[in-house]
């Protein structure tokens, strides 16, 4: 049989690793396969004369239209693979259509239910699944629902064929070292009951990074390695250790870890203090610094003892630090939100990243969200609307604060114009609200990341703030420690 399976990325540099562990399955019971990958920006008919086997991305390879098309969906996907369903039934009335991914995973039946072209939905992780579908030439004996227990993380085969990381210049090489998560936080899928951590052996994960690791010759430029594993750190022994491989090998790659912060540990610093700069990139999800919100949504730990470790990580200077945050958490107001961004910020990461909640299917948060008075999207991406602390308005201000500080902190790297402005709005919180209203008045399109553009805005503004004549660059440590000219801001 011929299968295809489709995967549709958020953009050109992300590559979907589940179908690859999910084809090695289907070759493995003698079906050829066809990998197509596209992104949410792609033109359907592109998509769909691909699928048939007449775009311009297979004909040249004289592919066939398929007999069984295997389809990723993600919560960036969904709603396009919802428009594209008909035309594919349409295209193919009988191809097998097989859809699997978090989105269904946990909404299975209205999937079914709203789109009757999918013969059946795959649930949870695949590998196994697919593999008895394709030993019975995916017939689903009557299942429109397909669950099975999963083989162990360990027993699936590495998911990148011979020469295929070779082939994917400029894109992340996403490697999956662990599954599951010893966190239990609500508003994320690995954190349920049914998501316990696996792990592959450190001699499995090593001898797969030393494969990663002989690609990067034949790479135009050095890969960007992203660990998607929920918690890289916590088993911190394993961690540790495959750090230190990655410390001692020739290599011009980027490493990409989650890391959660009070799993470090003192010997976790040595290690990492002796790291090439540039090697490692931390992405640390703090979320927020207040311990009641932190408790509510199961996250481990708490602020206090946690800001120390990520100011030690920072310290060392040889690791680049992504600290993220979410609005719409439980007990998190205006002034909650306003003190988590003031204290993450003047820390000084490398990048910030204020992201919003979602009620994604199958989480503890998107169940109890009518009790909570949670308001999301009802469609992909489930965005927050409002929550019992925050009305739309908020949600308003703080997503444009957010555009803000994308464009002024990690695209423009102004820190030292927002050190200052911060200094006389009585804030970093203060000084981006006041940004927000100057844009408002001057016209100014916070889309706008050219950096040239933003630091003229935010000079102005500063100028402003400052009492100096408009255009003048404002100093950080010079300007003095008062909010003249941004008090009401």
């Amino acid at each position: 049989m011929q299968v295809l399976l489709l995967g549709i990325n958020g953009r050109y540099s992300h590559s979907n690793l589940a179908l690859r562990y999910l084809r090695n399955e289907v070759e493995a019971e003698r079906h050829s396969t066809r990998l197509l990958e596209f992104e949410i920006t792609s033109k359907r008919q592109d998509i769909l004369e691909a699928i048939v086997g007449a775009g311009s991305a297979s004909a040249s390879g004289g592919a066939s239209s398929p007999d069984v098309v295997l389809i990723s969906v993600y919560v960036w996907n969904a709603l396009l693979v919802r428009s594209l369903l008909p035309d594919i039934r349409t295209l193919l009335p009988e191809a097998r259509l097989i859809l699997g991914g978090p989105e269904v995973s946990y909404s299975a039946a209205e999937w079914l239910r709203s789109r009757p072209e999918v013969d059946c939905v795959v649930c949870g992780a695949g590998e196994q699944a697919v593999r008895e579908l394709a030993r019975r030439d995916f017939d689903s004996e009557g299942r429109r629902i397909y669950s099975v227990p999963n083989r162990p993380f360990g027993e699936i085969p590495f998911p990148y064929q011979e020469n295929e990381l070779a082939s994917m210049p400029y894109r992340y090489i996403y490697y999956e070292s662990s599954r599951g998560c010893p966190c239990a936080c609500s508003y994320c899928v690995s954190g349920r009951d049914d998501q316990p951590p696996e792990f592959r052996s450190l001699e499995q994960t090593l001898h797969e990074l030393k494969r990663i690791l002989a690609a990067e010759r034949r790479l135009p430029s050095p890969p960007i390695v992203k660990f998607v594993d929920r918690t890289f750190n916590a088993d911190q022994e394993r961690a540790r250790a495959i750090w230190s491989f990655l410390c001692s090998v020739e290599s011009e790659a980027v490493f990409h870890f989650e890391v959660h912060p009070a799993f470090l540990q003192d010997e976790d610093f040595a290690v990492l203090g002796d790291a090439p700069a540039g090697r490692f990139q931390f992405e640390i999800g703090v979320q927020s610094v207040h311990r009641r919100t932190l408790k509510e949504v199961r996250r481990a730990g708490d602020w206090p003892r946690s800001r120390p470790a990520v100011e030690r990580v920072l310290e060392l200077g040889t690791v680049t630090v992504h600290l993220d945050m979410i609005v719409g958490l439980p007990h998190d107001g205006p002034n909650e939100i306003a003190e988590s961004i003031d204290d993450l910020l003047a820390l000084k990461p490398q990048r910030f990243e204020i992201g919003f909640l979602k009620s994604l299917p199958g989480t503890a948060i998107s169940a109890g969200a009518a009790e909570t008075g949670l308001l999301t999207m009802q469609d992909p991406p489930y965005h927050v609307l409002s929550t019992d602390r925050l009305e739309i308005g908020d949600i308003a201000r703080l997503r444009d604060i957010e555009q803000l500080t994308d464009a002024v902190w990690n695209a423009a790297r102004l820190e030292r114009q927002l050190d200052a402005l911060a200094a006389r709005c009585g804030g970093y919180y203060a000084a981006l609200v006041f940004l927000r209203e100057q844009a408002a008045s001057k016209g100014y399109n916070l889309a706008t990341r050219r950096r040239h553009k933003v630091e003229a805005f935010v000079n102005e503004c500063l100028a402003e703030c400052s009492g100096e004549p408009s255009g003048t660059p404002g100093g950080g440590s010079t300007v003095a420690g008062g909010a003249a000219g941004c008090s009401d801001a």
